[in-house]
């Protein structure tokens, strides 16, 4: 059954449709709490985190305005974890080449971060394969290089070597637009 179909029929409150979302993409939502928090809390607990993001699926169905049910239910599975991890004071576990853009909750900046999202989305979607879907899940699943690697069946450095080729594309993207990047390492 495709996302469009599921979505019809959460917004109808079909809860049969949340089940099969759940069987669907449950190990997908894991598989992101699990790589944000796992190391540093619990298994429940990411399967807490797992459970609130399908219930918060459900509370505002009536409000998706996106058809990519699978992107949408990641995006809350990654906020859900990392706001676990600081409610927790706990801190997300990094690796050295983690892309990280900061922004400050100041109204003048809000513009700017959605200006941000747009150009990285567009940056990260015009990488040629299999570089995007490296990127995706280095910074977007929170996978390792190695876990890369190994589901790719690539050499660790292969996936070191075209996550810094992806993160030079996408400081291009952001200098062309008159984004300066504050790391000239980025």
């Amino acid at each position: 059954m495709s996302d469009r179909t599921l979505l019809r029929r959460l917004r109808r409150s079909d809860p049969a449709a949340l089940e099969e979302l759940i069987g669907l993409y449950g190990s997908y939502a894991y598989a992101i709490a699990y790589n944000i928090m796992g190391r540093a809390m619990s298994a429940e607990d990411v399967e807490e985190v797992v459970a609130d993001a399908f219930v918060g699926l459900w509370e505002h169905r009536k409000n998706i305005e996106t058809e990519l049910l699978k992107a949408y239910l990641a995006a809350i599975v990654r906020n859900k974890a990392k706001s676990a991890l600081r409610r927790n004071r706990l801190t997300e576990p990094l690796e050295d080449d983690v892309l990280e853009l900061s922004l400050s909750d100041d109204p003048e900046r809000i513009a700017l971060s959605a200006e941000l999202r747009q150009i990285t989305r567009q940056a990260v979607g015009a990488l040629p394969e299999p570089d995007r879907e490296i990127f995706q899940r280095h910074y977007f699943l929170y996978q390792t290089t190695e876990e890369i690697a190994r589901d790719m069946g690539m050499n660790s450095a292969t996936v070191r070597t075209r996550l810094a080729r992806g993160r030079k594309r996408l400081r291009q993207a952001l200098e062309e637009r008159g984004i300066c990047c504050a790391d000239p390492d980025f």
